[in-house]
């Protein structure tokens, strides 16, 4: 357990790149500008670790006996003393903050946590309508369950080879044919099915196995010191590297993981001892703790967030003061002394005082999931904000297609369709105001696609998306589809245009990254917002020339879960109203005003204008009476959408003609 560098077999190296690691994903986690690629320093974390676990089996194997259980019992005695702090600090903590959703969701991960399977519970729980990563207090814990699930199997391995009187050589084959099956399976998932391919262990076990089979290569000693210096400074080029160039549009883990991980497996194979790049007492330090500081940062993370602190400099650093303070407690009472307590009982007392250690955070966790989270601890009136359902009615969300070319052609009313909703998930939110703004006797049609605005002659660029995401696609189909409907039959277009021409804003700033090209062959124009404005005019204007054609102005996008910040603001006693200035709804979405004022003027669509109801010229709002307009951070809650009905009511009444030929010449829009 000792990290002590006065033990013989002590790696000041290895110390040293812990800290690397550690410290890329805080400040990364923490957004710190220009390091975009900082999570890169898990996938180090999982080389590092298969390097260590190696070569501790590697020693049984050496000595005659594969001991699974104690094994085991040496990682858990590393592990849980500190996990399992954590865990019970969270959940006696979140009883004074947390709102019962919340204390609901903490313990569902705490129990996941503590039972090693919360990279499964990710895994489960991601999806377009999922809550916020930042929302997660204990998601990074999913990288403990994926080391565990490897020591479970490892050892296995190294006893079958032990029972078989295999060689090493053997060892190594069997290794490596593993390593290579599961980096294939890595890159075709991250294409695939990139959740998947995040968080599961057979996408993720090649990089602590490449660190196993670093011990099949020859040791640092064998080489000379020149070469141990070009192989550290090399090692280190691809991991700060990494660090600084790869971003989150490219699918991971895949091929590009694997620059990071040779990095830190080339810095583990020179084995330097003195090098100015690990051996510094701060780094050393920062080694020595890295694990509890892993285990504090995100906490504090999610902290800012839950409090609508993030990206705020004063409040960052106050978290990360926080987080040290908090780490090298928990380094030094449960790793340190917990730690030397366990190891020196025997096995048997030693794991009756874990499972003992782990039962206490367990049913508490147990019984506050049966609870429902224990309500009844704030206002109820915070406590009905929280639980506002951020999905839309069944029948609509069932309608609301993230894969393959095409939907399903849902209808909504009675009788034949009066207009067609076309857009992304801001249109499948609007389908209820549309749907009571229609006269009896008449239905709207829904054709909504996640994250895909109507667009033609475009490359959509989803890694996060599975492989039979096809929003170009789509909108092919689309157009054909409208090409056979009556000519009467109008359009609503409405979509997040801003998401695709920047990014999320709900997301920190280094993860904004636009996700559109265009155009759909050759290379990307330059000037893409330009290029983007014009094919929307463009196709708004074919689609007018054929039936009528409205075109709503953008949802304000207010960057943050409105009913979860308006609640916890409530719970604590703060002004509930968030508000968004408008000068940042224009920074994101006054292109998209010109492009559709382009449209109404070159061929008649008609504007629908949201911000007439949702903003005053100063700032958008996100509460009216005292509830949420919106379900989340970007889409529009019941009473929001219900706040649009009349707007929509008055637009439908009076509908252009097509060619672009307007029936009066009013206009359903407030124009700005």
């Amino acid at each position: 357990m000792s990290t002590s560098s006065t033990r013989p077999d002590f790696r000041r190296d290895i110390n040293g790149l812990r800290a690397w690691a550690v410290m890329s994903v805080v400040l990364y986690h923490l957004g710190t500008p220009g390091l975009q690629g900082g999570f890169v320093g898990v996938d180090a974390f999982f080389v590092i670790s298969g390097f260590l676990m190696t070569g501790l089996l590697l020693k049984g194997l050496d000595a005659g006996q594969v001991r699974i259980g104690a094994f085991l019992l040496a990682r858990a005695r590393r592990i849980l003393p500190a996990l399992l702090l954590l865990c019970l600090t969270l959940l006696v903590l979140g009883a004074g903050v947390l709102l019962p959703l919340d204390y609901k969701q903490l313990a569902s991960h705490s129990l996941a946590t503590l039972a090693f399977l919360s990279n499964h519970k990710y895994w489960g729980e991601a999806g377009y309508f999922d809550a916020s990563s930042h929302e997660k207090w204990l998601l990074h814990s999913w990288s403990l369950s994926v080391e565990w699930q490897f020591y479970l199997l490892l050892p296995c391995l190294f006893w079958a080879a032990w029972k078989l009187g295999l060689g090493r050589r053997a060892l190594w084959r069997g290794l490596g044919g593993l390593l290579a099956a599961s980096l294939a399976l890595s890159v075709w998932l991250s294409h695939r099915d990139p959740t998947a391919a995040y968080y599961g262990l057979h996408s993720r076990a090649w990089e602590l196995l490449l660190g196993g089979l670093l011990h099949a290569l020859p040791a640092a000693t064998a080489l000379t010191p020149r070469l141990r210096r070009l192989l550290e400074r090399a090692g280190f080029g691809l991991l700060i590297g990494s660090m600084l160039l790869i971003d989150g549009r490219l699918p991971w883990p895949g091929l590009t993981a694997l620059l990071p991980t040779l990095g830190t497996a080339a810095v583990l194979l020179a084995g330097r001892q003195d090098s100015w790049l690990t051996a510094p007492g701060l780094l050393q330090y920062l080694g020595s703790r890295s694990y509890s500081i892993y285990l504090w940062h995100w906490p504090a993370c999610v902290l800012l967030n839950y409090l609508g602190l993030s990206g705020q400099p004063g409040p960052q650093l106050a978290a990360f003061a926080g987080m040290l303070l908090l780490s090298e407690l928990s380094w030094r009472f449960a790793e340190q002394s917990t730690g030397r307590w366990l190891s020196a009982l025997a096995p048997r007392p030693a794991w009756r005082r874990l499972a003992l250690g782990t039962a206490a955070p367990v049913a508490l966790a147990a019984g506050l999931w049966l609870a429902q989270g224990w309500p009844g601890r704030f206002e109820a009136e915070a406590e009905a904000i929280a639980a506002t359902d951020a999905l839309p009615p069944p029948a609509v969300r069932a309608c609301h297609v993230h894969e393959g070319p095409r939907s399903p052609l849902c209808r909504h009313g009675d009788g034949p369709p009066a207009v067609v909703l076309v857009g992304d998930s801001h249109a499948s939110a609007l389908v209820p105001a549309v749907q009571a703004a229609l006269p009896p006797g008449r239905s709207v049609m829904q054709m909504s696609y996640s994250a895909c605005p109507y667009v033609q002659d475009a490359r959509f660029r989803t890694p996060r998306t599975s492989a039979a995401y096809d929003c170009a696609g789509y909108n092919r189909w689309v157009r054909e589809t409208l090409r056979a409907l009556p000519p009467d039959v109008g359009v609503i277009l409405v979509s997040r245009y801003a998401l695709r021409a920047f990014g999320a804003n709900e997301y920190a700033q280094e993860e904004q990254v636009p996700g559109i090209d265009l155009p759909a062959l050759g290379p990307a124009d330059p000037d893409r917002l330009g290029h983007f404005a014009a094919q929307i005019v463009k196709d708004s204007c074919e689609l007018a020339a054929e039936r009528p054609v409205w075109m709503v102005r953008p949802i304000p996008e207010i960057g943050q879960h409105v009913p979860r910040l308006m609640s916890r603001r409530m719970a604590l006693g703060q002004e509930a109203e968030l508000g968004l200035p408008w000068s940042r709804y224009l920074a994101r979405n006054g292109w998209v005003w010109r492009a559709q004022d382009e449209a109404r003027q070159r061929c008649g669509v008609r504007l629908i204008d949201p911000t007439a109801l949702l903003c005053d010229g100063q700032r958008c709002i996100t509460s009216a009476q005292g509830r949420p307009l919106y379900a989340d951070d970007n889409h529009l809650s019941e009473g929001g959408i219900a706040r649009l009905v009349p707007m929509f009511t008055a637009a439908l009444q009076d509908p252009p003609t097509a060619a672009g030929r307007p029936t009066t010449a009013g206009n359903a829009s407030t124009t700005r």
